[in-house]
């Protein structure tokens, strides 16, 4: 394989070749003058080429996040659907909180009333079974009497209400249909926006490993400080804002 070939594969022009050929003629001529100037040369020819590279891969990049922006709903999402998605969820907070209201409610009215007829139903029981060995007097009879007339009156409405106080906790769970196509939309939106995350993650050529950095207990402040959008009257005025201005840059720099 020739010189040539080897410089073509690896990347390297055909000048900066040139140049390490005559630097290394001069370093055996011993022109130390000549040897320095070529360096410079090589050293100049590099920088160009890594500015050159650099230049194409932020084209690049910022033509992808355009293709991006242009092909997603970003903007949709982040001005309409996300603060939707928060009324939403507030909704379903309120419907949750209404049904727990109404069906705690509903309990309390109900309970006393089970007590009681729990407590009279054990207290005529005991009074029957003395009836039933002979142990009750006429009087006590009597009275037995008049509790049973009072209760099968008080059981009625008590039972009336109580079938109420269970309807009242059904009719408070009607909330979970709403709610659930609520939640359904608001995960499939969840969904969008990881997908859209995990797309801008791969043109960005962003790898994650699974590791979590062990925490020191210590606040770590950012070797370099992000400078955030650009905000009128805020902030430093070199920031660039805007893609047009992003492609104006790009094409003054010759990419």
């Amino acid at each position: 394989m020739s010189t040539e070939t080897i410089a073509v594969n690896a990347g390297v022009s055909e000048d900066t070749l040139a140049h390490a050929e005559a630097l290394v003629r001069e370093m055996r001529a011993g022109n130390e003058t000549q040897v320095t100037n070529l360096l410079n040369l090589i050293n100049t020819a590099r920088e160009e080429g890594i500015y050159h590279e650099v230049g194409k891969m932020t084209r690049q990049l910022h033509d992808s996040l355009n293709s991006f922006t242009q092909e997603t709903r970003l903007d949709e999402l982040t001005e309409d659907e996300i603060p939707d998605a928060r009324a939403r969820l507030r909704h379903v907070i309120t419907l949750t909180q209404k049904s727990a209201d109404r069906s705690l409610g509903a309990v309390e009215k109900t309970l006393p009333k089970c007590d009681q007829l729990s407590e009279r139903i054990t207290k005529l029981g005991s009074s029957w079974q003395d009836f039933k060995r002979r142990e009750m007097s006429v009087d006590q009879f009597r009275a037995l009497s008049v509790e049973l007339e009072a209760f099968f009156t008080d059981a009625e409405q008590d039972t009336v209400d109580i079938r109420d106080g269970l309807n009242e906790i059904m009719m408070a769970q009607d909330f979970q249909d709403l709610t659930g196509q609520i939640i359904s939309r608001v995960i499939e939106l969840v969904e969008e926006v990881e997908g859209n995350l995990v797309e801008l993650v791969r043109i960005t050529g962003t790898k994650f490993s699974g590791a979590e950095e062990k925490d020191t207990g210590k606040d770590k402040k950012p070797d370099i400080e992000a400078a955030g959008p650009a905000i009128p009257g805020v902030g430093k005025s070199d920031l660039v804002s805007g893609q047009d201005e992003v492609d104006d840059l790009l094409s003054s720099l010759g990419f």
